[in-house]
């Protein structure tokens, strides 16, 4: 007799962030034959992982470009249309009964009969598709992205309702079809998480290629570290994602009652400390801003970039010295004193002269820290709307152009 209980339980198919996308792409180039809907994806997809780690985040920019690409068209001509499945009623995914008096059917005539409304999602998908969408900027999408999103955290009728629309073959809703040239992405935490997940059904998971994005390894950290790059997070705190690799505090599996170390509440708090090193004109964190790093990342989280931000700034000169002398001030060895130092001297930026003096000084670090550091001072002076006529100025604006362009568009 087969004992089922010694069975090693199933694992998900783990993948980082790389891994996911490549094979996005092949899922999204194979097509169910048997569909109504020429070019229709066999499989939706399912991204499931810790919270804060990206999941909505690929789906709704990466997988969009990509649907796009696969389309044949720019990515604002993909209608994205993201419904937030926790706390919904699987009635507002299914539609409700409406009460009418059947009027085609002799046996039952001027008797009392049920049809389903339509569902708002298939009322969504379909306006995007033929009036205009504000994803879209109002004009018809040429293909459709839909992202269920936080899906297991909606109750198990919430997954039934949508299961029919989670199956590409059947891309229906209540009943109705979703129509042609419609991708559908699933995301949720792990039932652990303590997120309010559960389970995904297995009449879903049958019906969906599953995926559990995996938590906080070098490889994750690394490709965060360059996501935070494209955004122009301050240089200083990219460098402790990057040197703390394997000692950062991040949370892999949440718990009750306190904030959380995540990418997605990271990045809200680097741009908390940034404000608080522009406007405090310091890069070392005092008790009370701890404590609001502390409400946003947690309090070993906050503790951990306290420290770093402090040993970063040991020893690092004072703006006044750098704008005295910034050819010849002292320069600390590590990239961390470096990046603190460079922060101390874009802090110092209020006109043309003293821009100048920072690049000059920023000129003498490391190369990849150098190319961040001055990308933000340039971008600070066009803002501020200081002339920049040193030859060095001059190159680095020819050397980077695209770089400042993006800068640009985050500010």
């Amino acid at each position: 007799m087969h004992n089922s209980e010694n069975k090693p339980k199933p694992k998900p198919s783990i993948v980082n962030l790389p891994e996911l996308i490549s094979n996005v792409e092949v899922h999204m180039h194979t097509i169910d034959e048997d569909s109504e809907h020429p070019n229709q994806m066999m499989h939706s997809i399912a991204i499931i992982g810790a919270p804060g780690t990206a999941k909505t985040h690929t789906a709704q920019y990466t997988f969009r470009e990509m649907w796009a690409k696969r389309n044949g068209c720019k990515t604002e001509e993909v209608g994205l249309i993201i419904a937030r499945c926790a706390g919904r009623d699987a009635v507002e995914f299914i539609g409700m009964g409406v009460p009418q008096k059947e009027t085609k059917l002799e046996r039952f005539k001027d008797q009392i009969t049920t049809r389903n409304s339509v569902p708002d999602l298939i009322i969504e998908i379909e306006t995007a598709r033929t009036l205009g969408h504000p994803s879209t900027n109002g004009k018809p999408a040429k293909c459709v992205l839909v992202i269920l999103d936080e899906y297991l955290q909606g109750d198990s009728a919430v997954q039934k309702s949508g299961s029919s629309l989670v199956d590409r073959h059947e891309n229906t809703l209540g009943g109705f079809d979703a129509g042609p040239d419609v991708m559908v992405v699933i995301t949720g935490n792990r039932s652990d998480d303590k997120s309010g997940a559960s389970k995904m059904l297995s009449m879903n998971t049958d019906r969906c290629a599953s995926y559990e994005l995996e938590g906080y390894t070098p490889t994750s950290i690394g490709n965060y570290a360059d996501y935070l790059k494209t955004k122009m997070v301050n240089p200083l705190l990219i460098h402790y994602v990057e040197s703390h690799v394997d000692t950062a505090p991040w949370d892999n599996v949440m718990q009750s009652d306190r904030s959380h170390m995540t990418f997605r509440s990271f990045y809200r708090a680097a741009k908390t400390i940034e404000t608080f090193f522009t406007l405090k004109s310091t890069v070392v964190l005092t008790e009370a801003i701890t404590k609001a790093v502390t409400a946003i990342i947690g309090e070993v989280g906050a503790d951990s970039v306290k420290g770093f931000l402090e040993q970063s700034a040991a020893g690092v000169p004072t703006r006044e010295e750098i704008m005295a002398d910034p050819a010849n001030c002292s320069m600390p060895e590590e990239m961390g004193g470096q990046a603190a130092a460079g922060n101390i001297a874009m802090l110092a930026v209020t006109d043309s002269s003293t821009a100048e003096k920072a690049l000059e000084y920023i000129s003498r670090m490391k190369t990849d820290l150098q190319v961040q550091l001055m990308a933000q001072v340039l971008t600070m002076s066009a803002k501020g709307g200081y002339i920049m006529s040193s030859d060095r100025a001059s190159k680095f604006i020819g050397k980077h152009s695209s770089l400042l362009k993006l800068l640009k568009t985050f500010q």
